[in-house]
């Protein structure tokens, strides 16, 4: 069977069993890719994954299963095993949404041109990509890793009161990552280009970009210890946006698991920062016109408006137990249950090119790169990670930096948002974040 073929007999089978109300969401998806090194071709990968999954809702009573076979007995059999669970679990308090009109919008997720790329063409861009690399900064000393793929989904989203809609996207990557040395020091730069857009994967360009943000750190060295302003590249500044996108979540706030419990209209950051969740933003890989529970989506979400919280992002259930209307935010994958995601966290651009906020104080780190994120906690809004970057005095670069550990909290952090530049980063990312400009981070030399 097909995607469409297994849901259908997936449908049937509910009714036939008289499943009082029930939903699945079904994907099939194939990447395939290869690695290049020094000129040869090491690796190469096709995988391909499908699956669906029900949440059967009997008196209320929820059960879940999923099969990666699509054959009648392993789908019949996913569809009993649900059942068989709503006999212990509790009554979820729930109501599944009833077919509704979706936004007419083009999200440009498929590009046809993109799966007639083959290995041909991989070969040669991985070659060319592997090349430049080399060729691009006499300082580089290894070139381990340069990869190139592309990868294809269909998403099928229904339920038993008729709603069913169907996905496709695809996307291609071309990347490289380089090691750069100057004595004993050694750095590693790497830069990907995705989208669906080849015109875009220039291998020159890639390689000098990685390289650049390898030699950028050469030379570098601790601080002393202190309280700096500094300045969250907007490479930098999704990834820790990112790892605290959960406290906006209704279900993580009515679990008590987020420190935004009870501040719906409160300030809680500089009315400088506001997010925004924008679901029908073209081209962006979050976006959605309906969520993974048949909720159709809006084109903007205001999260937080000029340090104003005015809204958290709500599923199915959630939604019920605020006895508010759910906001589209339901993700879910085949094998697990219903949670909430953003889709596209958007920070607004702002008015400062990053020079202008490197030079709003006379002592300023611009952070490039993290090392790891054990010491986070979105549930604390704890953050003690390493990071690298470039130490400013007066508006110049003095030298890199490293060895040194960014302390704060995230909701502190928040407070501190003293700028915010006129760019973002030019990866493929749901997460949008320009440079951020914070003042009095304790940073540990």
């Amino acid at each position: 069977m097909d995607l469409e073929q297994a849901a259908g007999f997936v449908l049937e089978e509910g009714k036939r069993y008289g499943i009082d109300s029930f939903d699945l969401i079904a994907t099939d998806s194939e990447d395939i890719g290869i690695e290049v090194f020094k000129g040869r071709i090491v690796s190469t990968e096709t995988s391909r994954s499908r699956g669906v999954g029900i949440r059967v809702l009997n008196n209320s009573r929820p059960g879940y299963s999923y099969s990666e076979r699509f054959s009648k007995e392993a789908l019949s059999q996913m569809v009993r095993d649900a059942m068989d669970q709503t006999e212990i679990t509790d009554p979820l308090d729930m109501e599944l949404p009833g077919p509704k009109p979706l936004a007419e919008v083009d999200l440009k997720h498929y590009n046809p041109a993109l799966e007639k790329l083959d290995f041909a063409w991989m070969r040669e861009q991985g070659l060319a990509l592997d090349h430049a690399s080399w060729e691009s900064d006499k300082r580089v000393e290894n070139v381990p890793h340069v990869g190139v793929g592309k990868s294809s989904t269909q998403s099928l989203i229904a339920n038993s009161k008729g709603v069913f809609v169907k996905k496709e996207s695809n996307v291609a990557y071309l990347g490289t990552g380089l090691v750069v040395a100057e004595g004993d020091i050694k750095k590693m730069g790497s830069y990907y280009r995705s989208g669906r857009d080849i015109s875009q994967f220039d291998p020159s360009y890639i390689a000098k970009e990685a390289a650049y943000r390898g030699t950028e750190l050469l030379g570098a060295k601790p601080l002393p210890s202190g309280v700096y302003t500094i300045v969250l590249g907007n490479r930098i500044s999704p990834q820790i946006f990112g790892m605290f996108s959960s406290p906006y979540f209704a279900d993580a706030v009515q679990k008590g698991s987020s420190r935004l419990v009870g501040k719906l209209g409160n300030e809680v950051a500089s009315p400088k920062l506001s997010i925004y969740c924008e679901a029908h933003t073209p081209d962006y890989p979050g976006s959605r016109l309906v969520d993974a529970e048949g909720i159709p989506t809006s084109a903007r979400t205001k999260v937080l408006e000029n340090g104003i919280l005015k809204s958290y992002l709500y599923n199915l259930e959630s939604a019920k137990k605020d006895n508010v209307l759910p906001t589209g935010h339901g993700v879910r994958s085949y094998s697990g249950r219903a949670g909430t995601s953003f889709s596209n966290m958007i920070v607004p651009l702002g008015d400062k090119t990053r020079d202008e906020l490197l030079a709003s104080d006379s002592h300023c780190i611009l952070v490039t790169k993290l090392e790891g994120g054990a010491g986070c906690s979105a549930v604390s809004g704890e953050i003690s990670i390493g990071v690298q970057g470039v130490y400013y005095k007066n508006g110049k670069p003095e030298h890199a930096v490293d060895r040194i550990t960014m302390n704060t909290n995230y909701f502190d952090l928040l407070h501190k948002i003293q700028g915010i530049s006129n760019e973002y980063s030019d990866s493929y990312s749901s997460i949008k974040v320009p440079d951020i400009l914070i003042s009095e981070i304790h940073v540990a030399g």
